[in-house]
């Protein structure tokens, strides 16, 4: 009879007993923006600002604010000083035009495309604790979503001025996510994870997001030409029909993930028309702002919300100095999994014109008993081709 070592600790793992524990395939909620990381860990769902298509994983509703061709891609060791060889990347495309954008998985270094936990190489053996053999266990979670942004679209379809105008002051984008899921934890005849005769469990769910903006400063009246406000708030339905795994017996089937990521957020900017004179070729280019001030509070709720399951809450800041580089603090706490801390991080963005754009965005968040500190890392270009060639 075969055992297998490791597989009870990668349960602990993904999460290390955190608040969501209760559910199968949970790594489907470890954020995979960096960008949201640094504001307080798993957040950014009223993020609209977030151009790169791994914050879609907090609310789809946000493609409905994405514009050209993006593509996402972060890399995060999981507990690295302890389990060198575990880790997640994710590879996805986003496309956007006039109020409508769709995200895709893109090609990825593994089996398969979209988001890959590799839980590295185990070992079996048999009852006498001689190896047999090894074997690589991994989860993947391959996402499609879509998103539309209800004013700016049917403005641009219907091509009304006045709609244009009230979009100006806010909008209503809505959102869909579907999540394929194909999880391999253990060759056939070793494990619970099982479901055919390559020892694989596949399964899906579908999550739907709603996003609101408010702009009662913008660039339609005096104070709104060089000083910009929007309040946002923002929630994800995550798995509302309750979705489940099935392994090979039909009898047992866990639940997915189901609950709710929601936010508020508010965004404060200062122009460069606030020194409407300033001339800087080419630099002047890359930045609208001269600085901006983006504080963001999310709430998580998985299953019942209850005194064994209070879900976890994290809130932070941003300080942006010329659209180019960001510094990021926020504090994450989930009470049931024990796991609470300060978050922090930077980024780099540089816009040319709306039309060539580049981020590099870097997180550290808690990592709970196992590793006090966690790091991240996401990179993420954008083109966009009908400003490129002159298309409106």
């Amino acid at each position: 009879m075969k055992k297998i070592f490791v597989i009870l600790i990668i349960a602990f793992v993904v999460f290390e007993l955190s608040a969501i524990s209760e559910f199968a395939c949970i790594y489907t909620q470890i954020n995979t923006s960096a960008r949201g990381d640094a504001f307080g860990n798993s957040s950014g769902a009223a993020d609209i600002w977030d151009i790169s298509p791994l914050g879609i994983w907090s609310n789809p509703a946000k493609l409905g604010y994405h514009k050209g061709l993006a593509y996402g891609y972060s890399d995060t060791p999981w507990f690295e000083e302890l389990f060198p060889d575990i880790y997640i990347k994710s590879y996805y495309l986003s496309i956007g035009w006039k109020g409508i954008g769709v995200m895709l998985p893109a090609p990825s270094d593994h089996k398969k495309w979209g988001t890959m936990m590799n839980y590295g190489e185990q070992t079996i053996t048999d009852t006498l604790e001689n190896e047999i053999g090894t074997f690589e266990s991994w989860d993947a979670d391959t996402k499609y979503a879509i998103g539309i942004n209800m004013i700016e679209f049917t403005s641009n379809f219907f091509q009304r001025d006045f709609l244009r105008k009230i979009n100006n002051f806010g909008e209503i984008s809505l959102g869909y996510s579907y999540d394929d899921l194909y999880s391999k934890l253990s060759p056939i005849g070793t494990g619970t994870y099982e479901v055919d005769e390559y020892g694989a469990a596949e399964s899906s769910f579908s999550s739907y997001g709603i996003i609101g903006r408010i702009s009662p400063l913008n660039e339609t009246n005096a104070l709104g030409g060089f000083c910009t406000l929007a309040i946002i708030g923002g929630i994800n339905y995550i798995n509302p029909s309750k979705d489940k795994i099935k392994y090979k017996n039909e009898n047992r089937a866990d639940y997915l993930p189901w609950g709710t990521h929601s936010a508020i957020a508010g965004k404060i900017a200062v122009t460069k028309q606030l020194i409407p004179d300033i001339q800087i070729p080419v630099f002047g280019d890359l930045f609208k702002n001269l600085f901006s001030f983006y504080y963001s509070y999310d709430d998580a709720q998985y299953g019942k919300d209850s005194a064994d399951n209070p879900g976890y809450w994290g809130k932070g800041y941003e300080f942006t100095l010329l659209d180019i580089y960001s510094v990021r603090k926020g504090h994450y706490n989930d009470t049931a999994g024990q796991v609470k801390g300060d978050t922090s991080g930077w980024g780099i963005n540089l816009n040319y014109k709306d039309i060539l754009q580049f981020q590099y965005n870097y997180a550290e968040f808690p990592g709970g008993e196992l590793q006090y500190k966690q790091d991240m890392e996401d990179y993420a270009f954008k083109v966009d081709f009908f400003k490129l060639f002159g298309k409106k």
